[in-house]
């Protein structure tokens, strides 16, 4: 069961991450990133629950969780913002 913890947690994470790269290059959300960002995190819950997991484990899980959050927040963000081209990101000198 442990195995199958770290490997949710994982696959949370990475789902973040490529939904990030993937907001940062459409410029706001897409359609996968709003299905997949709100649901990263809960498959390992159970898994957590389960057992007693060790803080590690609840440390990723909470990371996962956060930066989903953050990763919708930024893409809601770009988003909003007027004119702004797909996958230009404006750099201040």
């Amino acid at each position: 069961m442990t195995a199958l913890t770290w490997t949710l947690i994982a696959v949370g994470l990475a789902t973040v991450a490529v939904c990030s790269v993937q907001v940062h290059r459409l410029g706001g959300p897409s359609r996968a990133a709003t299905i997949a960002l709100p649901t990263a995190a809960l498959p390992a819950l159970p898994a957590l629950l389960a057992q007693d997991s060790p803080a590690a484990a609840w440390g990723l899980w909470g990371a996962t969780t956060i930066s989903a959050a953050l990763t919708w927040a930024v893409a809601d963000t770009l988003r909003d913002i007027p004119g702004r081209r797909a996958g230009g990101a404006r750099r201040t000198p």
